[in-house]
């Protein structure tokens, strides 16, 4: 490497830098520690736990969820739910 050239891309940066991994990472820190890890929201990675996800419609209050493609970027696919209907596809999201 020349001392002009600059590194953007680092060993094992892919792990959290795509949607479905990060979502994963820290969902398995949030088991473990759970009391420093809940400054963002519960996150599914569907269709793998869709019927984890179904279970937060039983409850009176309707929530708006983001849905984002797992491997899409600059905002392509992103959509708003209140219901699974929409994300029962079978395709790959991150809620």
């Amino acid at each position: 490497m020349q001392p002009y050239m600059k590194v953007n891309h680092f060993p094992g940066m892919y792990s959290i830098a795509r949607k479905n991994n990060l979502g994963r990472h820290l969902m398995r820190m949030k088991k473990a520690f759970p009391d420093t890890f809940k400054f963002f929201p519960p996150t599914w990675l569907l269709p793998f736990e869709m019927t984890d996800f179904k279970s937060n419609f039983s409850q009176k209050k309707r929530k708006t969820y983001i849905v984002k493609p797992e491997a899409s970027s600059q905002g392509k696919g992103i959509f708003l739910t209140r219901s699974w209907e929409p994300v029962a596809n079978g395709e790959r999201y991150v809620v």
